[in-house]
């Protein structure tokens, strides 16, 4: 990801700030809330300095917040959520944070994201169920 030195010191402080803050929560709710910050930073940077990589990532981003914050919010009961995921996402974003920070490649700590998004459907946790989908 190429990045002016003040764009990634200004994205890799929101996505501080936003751990913190996940990690301060109790709430689910709450921990979500803080982590949009992440996809909302990632499109707000993209949109200064374009970078493909910074659009792949608020993609993976934005559908883990989507998928997961869907299932908060389900009517229905049948798909848990398994009771570690919000330790799991407030891990994978400080990864993440590593990442970016660090300037190594973003494509295995966006799967994680993704696994934490898939988990939370049908298939995902069925998968999960069985013990192959590991959190």
């Amino acid at each position: 990801m190429k990045l002016s030195k003040e764009i990634k010191k200004t994205l890799i402080n929101e996505i501080e700030f936003a751990i913190e803050k996940m990690r301060s929560s109790k709430d689910p709710n709450l921990i979500m809330y803080y982590f949009s910050a992440v996809s909302g930073v990632l499109h707000r940077i993209f949109n200064i300095e374009y970078d493909s990589d910074l659009v792949f990532a608020h993609f993976i981003v934005n559908g883990t917040y989507q998928q997961i914050n869907a299932r908060l919010q389900a009517k229905d009961k049948i798909i848990q959520i398994p009771e570690n995921l919000f330790e799991r996402l407030i891990e994978t974003t400080k990864n993440f944070l590593e990442a970016i920070n660090g300037n190594k490649d973003l494509n295995e700590v966006l799967k994680e994201f993704t696994l934490l998004g898939y988990v939370t459907i049908g298939n995902g946790y069925y998968l999960y169920q069985k013990g192959l989908l590991k959190i």
